[in-house]
């Protein structure tokens, strides 16, 4: 059976939004969160704090435990994908990527 065009794309539009509403674990947020901040750093200071900042501010906002954070499985998934896929970038895309994150 085909489905009208404009039923396909409601469909669609609901997806999405609904993979948008889904908060993803605040563990794998910090994780990205601090895998950008380690790799940019060094080669964009502004970026890097402004993910510090952001970082501080959502750890006294939700009271997290950021050391008990750091040891689960959602974390270290999140940041050790993150920091590979960065540091895999050129060095002019890491930059750029720097430069963007926030």
């Amino acid at each position: 059976m085909r489905m009208p065009r404009h039923s396909l794309a409601a469909c669609a539009a609901a997806l999405a939004a609904s993979a948008l509403a889904a908060d993803p674990p605040i563990e794998q947020i910090v994780g990205g969160i601090e895998a950008i901040v380690f790799v940019c750093t060094p080669i964009e200071p502004k970026s890097a704090r402004i993910g510090t900042e952001l970082l501080q501010k959502t750890s006294s906002e939700r009271k997290l435990d950021l050391a008990a954070l750091r040891k689960t499985d959602g974390y270290k998934a999140i940041y050790n994908s993150e920091v590979n896929r960065l540091l895999a970038l050129p060095a002019r895309e890491r930059s750029a990527a720097c430069r963007n994150a926030w």
